[in-house]
């Protein structure tokens, strides 16, 4: 399973935001630090936003915070609201099966997305920035 950059780029969003406490960090100093594009933080900023997990602060010193305690914030969650889907194989975009009846690909992908997912869940954004 594979990913988005944008996804890349929102947890470490909020890797950086949770080292920096409630400190607002305007998205162009965020760009900076993580070597990316600012329209691209932007958008996935206000994906996380939407999500409940960042607020936003406009005005001269405006820029992003966490709008929840790192310890409340799942992995999981994160990714979820950030991907467009979890089909890992063309079957799970529909229900037939393009080689045959019966195949059994489907299943074991479904069990693996299950273990990933949970795997996530199992973690918060507070066990990704504890020192240590």
């Amino acid at each position: 399973m594979r990913l988005t950059l944008q996804t890349d780029h929102a947890l470490r969003i909020l890797m950086v935001l949770g080292r920096a406490s409630e400190t607002v960090v305007p998205v162009e100093a965020l760009a900076t630090q993580l070597g990316a594009s600012k329209n691209h933080l932007m958008k996935t900023a206000q994906a996380l936003a939407s999500a409940g997990i960042v607020a936003s602060v406009r005005g001269r010193s405006g820029g992003i915070r966490l709008a929840l305690p790192p310890e409340t914030i799942s992995i999981r969650k994160v990714v979820e609201a950030i991907e467009p889907d979890f089909h890992v194989a063309e079957c799970f975009h529909n229900d037939r099966c393009t080689f045959m009846p019966g195949c059994r690909l489907r299943g074991l992908l479904g069990q693996a997305r299950a273990a990933f997912l949970q795997t996530l869940g199992s973690k918060s954004l507070a066990d990704l920035i504890r020192a240590g």
